[in-house]
């Protein structure tokens, strides 16, 4: 018969409660901060007429696990998107492209969210 011997099972468990414990926290913390840092990029990469547009980005309080990045101006998603181009009632066959600034302050802000995710779960489990 052979015989296992476990040492510090007691300090794991500690371990394992204490980060519980903090997870919550943590996590609205996280979804606030890349919320912020998203935010922040996607307003940078917003084009500036009267500055209006750029003005608007916003976000909500974390929910969960996710928090909304938005913009209420109702020109927004076409300067995000794309539209064709109409003048006076008609379709001139001319597409605007869209700039893309919510969705490229999302990829530009990748790596950072791994990172900020790696440093929580550091701090969590110190």
């Amino acid at each position: 018969m052979v015989e296992l011997k476990f040492e510090g099972i007691e300090k794991l468990n500690r371990a394992l409660s204490k980060a519980a414990s903090q997870f919550p926290r943590e996590r609205i913390r996280f979804l606030q901060q890349e919320a912020q840092l998203v935010n922040g990029r996607a307003k940078l990469n917003t084009p500036v007429d009267t500055g209006y547009l750029r003005s608007q980005w916003s976000s909500t309080e974390p929910a969960g696990d996710s928090v909304s990045i938005f913009n209420n101006v109702e020109y927004a998603p076409y300067v995000e998107l794309g539209h064709r181009i109409f003048a006076w009632g008609r379709d001139t066959g001319r597409v605007k492209q869209g700039e893309h600034m919510l969705r490229d302050a999302i990829d530009q802000s990748a790596d950072q969210f791994q990172t900020d995710a790696r440093q929580i779960l550091a701090r969590i489990f110190r």
